[in-house]
């Protein structure tokens, strides 16, 4: 009788090498949702400038159209209640006087949930509620009011000088503070 052995061959893999594989894919997976959550914020922050620049512009072509700037009261408003929005409702032509020649200046995009853009209310004759930058802020509108050589005012805690402008907006950002790198301005 002859015997014979037989070898065996080992198909597979072992539990040591599926847990370094699931590993490695994790750690990748994790570097890459870093990157892209990066991308998400800074593409966020580029929408609410865009935003701000155009509350602006806005300002400064009603300026060139009116030779003044909107008759709000106050020199530094916010776009999420009283006269601020009232300035945007001069802006987008809803309010007629102050904007007798009836000329749309504001084009920006409609939000939702008081984030990333105009925010309106309900019903057939519905009008602007406020404006917000991607992030949920409000924007602030400072207007050289007094007409000077420079708009001057304060961001926070930081005092600013702007040389040959009417007009400045700005809103905190991702973090929610303001003189930080996320700030969102048109300067």
């Amino acid at each position: 009788m002859t015997s014979t052995t037989r070898k065996s061959h080992r198909r597979g893999f072992t539990l040591i090498e599926l847990l370094v594989a699931i590993t490695i894919i994790v750690a990748l997976a994790a570097m890459s949702f870093a990157g892209v959550n990066a991308a998400m914020k800074k593409a966020k922050r580029l929408e609410g400038e865009t935003a701000a620049n155009a509350i602006r512009s806005a300002v400064d072509a009603f300026y060139s159209e009116y030779n003044r700037l909107p008759d709000v009261s106050g020199g530094q408003l916010r776009t999420d209640s009283g006269e601020g929005v009232k300035l945007l409702r001069i802006l987008l032509a809803e309010e007629k006087e102050d904007n007798t020649r009836q000329v749309t200046f504001l084009s920006a995009k409609e939000g939702r949930a008081k984030k990333g853009g105009l925010i309106y209310g309900s019903g057939s004759s519905a009008t602007v509620e406020g404006m917000y930058d991607p992030f949920g802020n409000p924007f602030t509108v400072v207007m050289n009011t007094e007409y000077n050589d420079a708009l001057t005012f304060q961001m926070g805690s930081k005092s600013f000088t702007l040389r040959g402008q009417n007009v400045a907006v700005y809103s905190p950002g991702g973090d929610k503070e303001l003189n930080t790198s996320d700030d969102i301005k048109s300067f």
